[in-house]
């Protein structure tokens, strides 16, 4: 079918919200702002939801990545002629009386994901997280209200669609959940042929020949070099998938694919980079994973290479990845003063979850973290682990995770000292704490969601003492700035929201010392005592006159 006079839509259209389709000028972690609330992160954002970029047909130019995969399945079925894939402000162009479904792919719909549920609720104010807005108006796009096709939606965020109960709101046909590849073009067909379908498809476990080629670029040129984890954490959804990695040729016609639709960059997408082609119990394959990356640098076009996830444990048992991989890598960074003024220096980021400093929480619920070391020695492989990456200039974004089912204040105490000692061996990193929620395919599903409002003072401090190691290592040059807004900021409407547990923690990230309630004993600086309360009135001169002079 090709577009024309009299054009009337396509059969099927696939498509994604202007928050989740976007490239953010090609930085995924400029992403991260739509966790925050709609009225803050639109206008933080504006210049990129305003255009997404598309081919000179209207369809899109790049978008997810399990949007391709998906469109590559139905093309299959179907035809090229019978799919398109459009971004919002285009899909005029391809949804008319003759399109039967609308395809939708989301991470983040309701804006109940692990970053989502935390800043959107420190902040407080300003709306539901912009992920959730512009879903829904994705889902009210005039075309899809008037000609109303049936409305599929999949990716990994649709369970919070029904955990919300606004499928029949949003008039979404089926809520697909789970990897696509097996059943996903069956739903298609019994759809088209008018067949029933159930509301809500929790889909079976893809062989890995079933996995196609993606067949038009992806955004930020993702690639999948593995799929699945297999560690067993009981708190994530990957892990509980068998692992297995792509072969290389695989690998390198997606790469061509993206260069080609005009990506310069590639995302190479796993659950741990380290363990491309690793060997039993997880002991890396330092050779297979060195050729890998060696492969991308050198195709021609690829001027960046992005990384998503790692672990700690391949590098420390195999301290030469680092030896290897670094230069290949280091070359290829974005994370460079070029791309931005405030970095000092080349440097490599890739995200690695430390989650917790008790060992007791990591034997209940991620003992297979450390394979092929024990979790006994959790902090001590967390340190130098770290200290291992910043020895080759790779500055890692943790995730740290508090409200874990049977957190107890022991266990938070000893993820504090764990921050504490990083602090004190000059961690280069960047921190990013994270409420605890139940994921619908996780081990932990049936458990309680935690909120600020169930938050320990401890449990503050710790959230507190992340953000204030960020602000000392990547911004201390506006400190100046930063903590007294902190400040400002708590006492004018944070603490009315979140309650008087917040004040210490939230008064130390504001450049106060800090609390003895939430030190590791009994730390004085924040007693009710005569200094504490004249450094207090010292400080609020100093902010005074800051804001006020």
């Amino acid at each position: 079918m090709m577009k024309g006079e009299g054009f009337e839509g396509y059969p099927i259209v696939l498509t994604a919200s202007r928050a989740e389709a976007n490239e953010y000028q090609n930085n995924p972690f400029t992403a991260f702002i739509c966790t925050f609330p709609r009225k803050l992160s639109s206008i933080l954002l504006k210049k990129y939801l305003s255009h997404l970029e598309s081919s000179s047909d209207g369809s899109a130019k790049r978008t997810i990545y399990g949007l391709r995969k998906i469109e590559s399945l139905l093309i299959d079925e179907f035809g090229e002629s019978n799919i398109a894939v459009a971004h919002f402000d285009q899909l005029h162009k391809f949804i008319g009386k003759n399109t039967k479904i609308v395809g939708i792919s989301t991470m983040d719909p309701m804006g109940l994901a692990y970053v989502s549920t935390t800043y959107n609720s420190l902040i407080g104010f300003g709306g539901e997280a912009l992920n959730a807005s512009e879903f829904e108006r994705l889902i009210r796009h005039p075309s899809i209200l008037k000609y109303k096709p049936k409305i599929i939606v999949g990716g990994a965020g649709s369970w919070q669609i029904r955990d919300a109960k606004k499928q029949k709101q949003y008039g979404i046909d089926v809520l697909v959940q789970g990897e696509g590849e097996e059943d996903v073009v069956n739903i298609f067909k019994k759809i088209l042929a008018d067949e029933p379908v159930s509301p809500f498809v929790v889909t079976n476990k893809p062989s890995q020949v079933s996995i196609p080629l993606i067949k038009h670029a992806a955004s930020y040129g993702m690639v999948e070099i593995t799929r699945g984890c297999g560690r067993g954490c009981a708190f994530c959804s990957p892990t509980m998938r068998k692992k297995y990695s792509f072969p290389l040729d695989h690998i390198m016609k997606e790469v061509e694919v993206n260069v080609n639709g005009g990506s310069d960059t590639i995302f190479t997408v796993t659950e741990d980079i380290f363990l491309y082609k690793s060997k039993e119990n997880f002991i890396p394959n330092r050779e297979k994973l060195i050729r890998l990356y060696k492969h991308i640098a050198d195709f021609p076009g690829v001027d960046y290479i992005l990384l998503s996830h790692a672990s700690f444990a391949p590098i420390l048992y195999d301290p030469l990845i680092l030896d290897e991989l670094t230069p290949i890598l280091m070359e290829k960074t974005k994370w460079n003063p070029d791309f931005c003024s405030a970095y000092q220096n080349r440097f490599i980021s890739v995200e690695v979850g430390i989650e917790t400093g008790s060992v007791r929480l990591m034997k209940k619920h991620m003992r297979g973290k450390a394979l092929p070391f024990s979790v006994d020695k959790w902090p001590e492989l967390v340190k130098q682990g770290i200290g291992l990456f910043n020895d080759y200039d790779w500055y890692p974004l943790c995730t740290i995770m508090t409200g874990q089912p049977d957190e107890t204040e022991d266990d938070v105490i000893a993820t504090l000292n764990l921050i504490d000692e990083l602090k004190q061996q000059q961690a280069k990193m960047f921190y990013t704490p994270v409420l605890f929620i139940p994921l619908d395919d996780a081990l932990l599903k049936n458990n309680k969601r935690t909120n600020l409002d169930g938050l320990s003072e401890r449990q503050w401090e710790m959230i507190a003492r992340c953000w204030k190691n960020n602000i000392d290592f990547w911004a201390s040059e506006k400190k100046h700035l930063l903590e007294p807004a902190f400040f400002a900021s708590h006492w004018l409407y944070a603490r009315w929201k979140h309650g008087k547990k917040a004040t210490g923690p939230m008064m130390h990230l504001a450049g106060f010392p800090l609390s003895s309630k939430v030190g590791k004993k009994c730390n004085p600086a924040y007693c009710d005592s005569t200094l504490n309360v004249d450094f207090f009135k010292k400080r609020f001169e100093e902010i005074k006159q800051r804001f006020f002079p």
